[in-house]
């Protein structure tokens, strides 16, 4: 999470929606010109954006093509009547279009803060480092005055119908000044967020009949000599980056995948022992040993040294087997790997689980049977959730404490009052993606993959 936080800066794989930005950065320069408080930011942030959905709904009732909106299902079950929307605005709770108390602003605050759109001075919104465009303002300005005075969205088809002027939002996400990049206009921040782009870019030129944006990415900038060879993917030694942190993300999805299996069978048939669940985990694997194991899982590098897609052979495999496979692979991986690509997979600084870690585990049960080693990781997964939950907890008034964790010790047995979710970590390339294709540099099509606006912004070559 460190990594991909360091090379898409200014994304979440919450920040869906190009517009999002765009609203926020007139509503920061559009609070400092009239000396919005912090209370009022917060009053305007959630009627604008239920002003949004207003919208969204209305311009594909009209048959016109709506721009995607957050909010539009909550708004048709909570404020079926037109006019009326507001009040969902005001509300809070289960009955307002969003449970949190700045709606959509907790999702985009963050990443706009990054990319230095907006800055916040005592809880109040304010213009950031990059200050708004005249047009930006302009486009929102109606919807600013018509949450301001209760007026209602009351031609939200017409409003709908303005030109979204999005070319100062473009410029910002590729680091760019009249269509061309200059390093020295530009922080570290913004220059890596346009090279991620620009791989990004040129692994779907690449792949375009993947079938996902992550697909494409990881086909080109984790395995084969696309990295090493492609002039674009090669003159960037954020590619090398990236390498490491598709790599890593598959040992990260195999130990989620084992905690959740872990605290389903808790779920399950709890309470229950640590030795219910070693046998359980020990059970589900073959016999033989670690060596045995290994010597059957694909070759991780070519005859150059290039990386092979081993992992992918086994991806799609959810039982326990193939997800400690999963975990040899890696910890093979990190005396495979040098240079930034070996620094983004291993992280800043070792820690419990990592690869360096299973590698240890590896050396210790290498000649053992395989169960005994699901055995120990076992007990490595139980020790690292009471180390984390015992990190998160939080003491109250009065004296009690909260742990917060899956699973909770009783009396010698676990249990579980929910289940562990077995998704894996976002890398926020499909958000970053899904932004581009709104900003006119990608298309979903395979036949243009990069717009000809992208080619010449991305300096990328057809």
């Amino acid at each position: 999470m460190a990594g991909v936080d360091i090379l898409v800066p200014g994304v979440s794989t919450l920040s869906h929606y190009a517009r999002y930005y765009a609203l926020y950065w007139a509503l920061a320069a559009h609070a400092e010109a009239t000396g919005l408080d912090e209370q009022r930011c917060r009053w305007l942030i959630r009627r604008t954006e239920v002003a949004l959905a207003v919208i969204s709904r209305a311009a594909s009732t009209d048959g016109l093509d709506p721009a995607p909106a957050h909010g539009v299902d909550a708004l048709v079950r909570l404020a079926p009547e037109p006019g009326r929307e507001f009040r969902v605005a005001d509300r809070e709770g289960q009955r307002s279009y969003s449970p949190r108390a700045w709606g959509f602003w907790s999702q985009y605050g963050g990443s706009s803060i990054k990319l230095g759109t907006v800055t916040v001075d005592r809880g109040a919104l304010r213009s950031g480092r990059h200050p708004c465009p005249p047009s930006i303002v302009d486009m929102f300005a109606p919807l600013f005055e018509i949450a301001e005075r209760d007026a209602g969205v009351r031609e939200p088809a017409a409003l709908a119908g303005r030109p979204e002027d999005l070319s100062a939002l473009t410029a910002l996400m590729t680091a760019t000044v009249a269509g061309g990049h200059d390093p020295d206009d530009w922080t570290g921040d913004d220059q890596t967020r346009r090279a991620t782009l620009r791989i990004l870019a040129r692994a779907y030129q690449l792949h375009p009949a993947a079938p996902t944006w992550v697909g494409a990415f990881r086909t080109a900038v984790a395995y084969g000599a696309a990295a090493r060879e492609d002039p674009v993917l090669a003159g960037d030694d954020r590619t090398q980056a990236w390498r490491g942190v598709l790599l890593r993300h598959h040992s990260v999805g195999a130990w989620r995948h084992l905690w959740a299996a872990l605290v389903g069978e808790v779920h399950r048939n709890g309470p229950v022992t640590r030795e219910h669940l070693r046998d359980w985990f020990a059970d589900q694997l073959p016999a033989g040993t670690v060596a045995g194991l290994e010597a059957g899982l694909p070759d991780l590098v070519d005859g150059r040294g290039d990386p092979l897609p081993a992992e992918l052979a086994l991806r799609e495999d959810e039982t326990l087997t193939a997800n400690v496979a999963l975990l040899l692979l890696g910890a093979r991986r990190a005396d495979l790997l040098t240079g930034t690509a070996r620094r983004y997979f291993l992280g800043r600084r070792r820690a419990y689980l990592d690869p360096s870690w299973v590698a240890q585990r590896r050396t210790e049960y290498v000649d053992w049977p395989l169960r005994d080693l699901g055995r120990q990781l076992v007990d490595d997964m139980l020790a690292q959730s009471r180390r984390v939950a015992l990190r998160k907890a939080k003491v109250h008034r009065g004296g009690t404490m909260a742990m917060p964790s899956r699973l909770h010790e009783r009396g010698g047995a676990y249990v579980a009052a929910t289940r562990e979710s077995r998704d894996n970590i976002g890398l926020r390339i499909n958000q970053l993606a899904g932004l581009a294709v709104q900003l006119g540099l990608l298309t979903p099509e395979v036949h243009q993959p990069v717009t000809p606006l992208g080619l010449a912004l991305l300096d990328v070559a057809r």
